[in-house]
């Protein structure tokens, strides 16, 4: 009889078990999009991070606005041939429904002042040492870009991308005549 019992105990928990499983197995086949990535179409992950002078500065602060995210290192090498392009397309949409946030994973910031001295470079600094940042958006390679629309969707994700080109220019440009086109429609 106690035979018994402890099949049945057994059978019990592996239906238990197996139940259990399987619903995390159908929960992960049924997700849409690629697992460990940031999508396409999907809501940007909100976050907070301090500027140089401490300022905490909310991505969704800049709803309404282009918002061009790319995580870096100073050390990085593509990283650092992709800066300067970054600084073009920053000089030609910083007065616009844009803003550029070069969040990078440096451990200070005498290495990113440095960097941008050495590089002239003028663009929005941020700092993510613990990177915080860089985790929530699966951040793996170095420099990864992320291009935001103005309602707060990933429209574009690259990695080492030539900022300069015409053809990536007018990428950006369409994405911000959209936002200020939405403004312009909500002041009338």
């Amino acid at each position: 009889m106690s035979d018994m019992r402890e099949r049945v105990k057994a059978v019990i928990f592996f239906l238990v078990v197996g139940s259990v499983a399987g619903y995390f197995v159908y929960k992960e086949i049924t997700r849409v999009g690629e697992p460990g990535i940031i999508n396409i179409g999907q809501q940007a992950p909100d976050f907070s991070i301090k500027d140089q002078e401490g300022r905490l500065v909310k991505l969704s602060d800049y709803r309404g606005k282009v918002v061009f995210l790319n995580v870096w290192g100073t050390w990085c090498q593509p990283c650092i041939a992709e800066m300067p392009e970054m600084e073009t397309l920053y000089q030609a949409f910083r007065d616009r429904k844009f803003q550029m946030m070069a969040v990078s994973i440096d451990n200070d910031w005498e290495d990113v002042n440095k960097f941008y001295k050495e590089h002239n470079l003028t663009l929005p600094a941020f700092l993510d040492p613990g990177h915080q940042i860089a985790n929530l958006y699966k951040v793996y390679k170095y420099p990864e870009t992320f291009l935001i629309d103005a309602n707060g969707h990933v429209v574009k994700h690259t990695w080492q991308e030539h900022w300069a080109d015409p053809r990536t220019i007018r990428i950006v440009e369409n994405l911000v005549r959209q936002a200020e086109s939405k403004q312009q429609t909500s002041l009338e």
